[in-house]
């Protein structure tokens, strides 16, 4: 039996992206970002659902340190991060149907093997989630995937709404080790809607 799903006139387009950022070395500095993601769009409105991260040591680590992964809002975000891999969203990349229109998402990066360089853009004094990382000292699986924003739970009733030029980006919350490396993985799902939506 097939499913239909009809959605509602406002919503353009339902999608998602998966991304591993490079073998990053471990000495990096606190409040790095290593993933960023912009919506600059004047009209439309972009309402992230799931957003996961994860983190994996890809080189021995000697001495094991609490890196919490945290997310963080950014405001009057004009100008888009830079350095690092930009992530493909043309054509019908991300899209859950391919009637959906080209997403409208401005920029999505992710370190290559360092932070990625800051743009123009406002961060919030306090972060908007966090989950507890300890790296260890051997090669494997430091954080499996963890949640950083669900869009609708029992305590979650109203998602993330990024209007024109807001944003956010992921970040290392304290100082990495001393030596070693590792990667992020980040997977996440998002709406693309013309109007605000009311659900009821």
């Amino acid at each position: 039996m097939a499913v239909i799903f009809a959605p509602d006139p406002g919503v353009l387009g339902l999608y998602s992206l998966g991304a591993t950022s490079g073998s990053i070395a471990a000495t990096l500095a606190a409040n790095s970002p290593v993933f960023s993601f912009r919506w600059g769009d004047t009209t439309r409105l972009c309402i992230p659902d799931f957003i996961s991260v994860a983190v994996t040591v890809n080189a021995a680590i000697t001495t094991s340190v609490s890196m919490p992964i945290e997310l963080v809002i950014a405001r009057a975000f004009t100008a888009s991060d830079t350095a690092g891999t930009a992530i493909t969203l043309s054509t019908n990349n991300a899209k859950y149907r391919t009637s959906f229109q080209t997403s409208l998402v401005t920029s999505a990066r992710i370190s290559s093997t360092a932070t990625l360089t800051a743009g123009t853009r406002t961060l919030d004094a306090q972060a908007f989630a966090v989950v507890p990382c300890v790296t260890g000292t051997t090669v494997g699986v430091a954080l499996p995937f963890s949640s950083l924003n669900v869009l609708y739970t029992r305590s979650q009733l109203f998602p993330i709404v990024l209007t024109q030029d807001e944003g956010f980006i992921i970040r290392n919350q304290s100082a990495g080790p001393a030596d070693g490396s590792f990667q992020v993985h980040v997977q996440m799902r998002w709406f693309e809607i013309a109007k605000e939506l009311v659900v009821i």
